[in-house]
């Protein structure tokens, strides 16, 4: 008997959710993708979770979002100012890798755009792990295709972080972008 993920997670309160959360592993994750696009109710649970002061309930919560939203990009739709909110305001770097990444898959609404450049290029500090690294110059790529007047400046900062170096990850990325910003 097959039970659907809605049916797995529909009855567990609060507390079994975030016991249940951080226990997820890789061969849980396909389950609690399906059941958080299947459950409004579960989906909010676990966005509530990812602002939480357990920084691994926040991690887990928003791995699981963050995987999920690949698939099914809707479910942030209206969501992208708490997202940014929680960048602007987050220290823990798994929620900054998670948060970049789902940020670098959206169009950027245009009363964040100077917010979103600004902590982008804060995020691109040698201090920040590779990942967000990465991350917030795709989000730095994609604005400045929305706004043209910062691709120059996109393409100042690349060549000095090429230069000053780092990740293998991070100097293909940044020599990547930096060619086709330069065509």
């Amino acid at each position: 008997m097959i039970i659907s993920a809605k049916e797995t997670f529909g009855n567990l309160d609060s507390k079994d959710i975030k016991q249940n959360i951080l226990a997820v592993g890789i061969r849980e994750l396909e389950l609690w993708k399906r059941a958080i696009t299947a459950d409004e109710k579960l989906f909010n649970q676990l966005y509530k979770f990812i602002f939480s002061d357990e920084q691994r309930l926040a991690w887990r919560s928003c791995w699981i979002l963050d995987t999920a939203s690949e698939e099914f990009p809707d479910l942030f739709a209206g969501k992208l100012p708490d997202l940014i909110e929680g960048l602007s305001t987050t220290k823990n770097s798994s929620l900054k890798r998670h948060f970049t990444r789902i940020l670098s898959r959206y169009q950027i609404p245009e009363e964040f755009l100077g917010m979103v450049v600004n902590l982008s290029f804060d995020l691109l500090k040698p201090s920040e792990p590779a990942a967000v690294r990465v991350n917030a110059l795709q989000i730095l790529y994609n604005i400045a295709l929305q706004l043209p007047e910062l691709k120059g400046e996109l393409i100042a900062v690349l060549e000095q972080l090429i230069e000053d170096g780092g990740s293998a990850g991070f100097i293909n990325r940044s020599t990547r972008l930096l060619k086709i910003l330069r065509s």
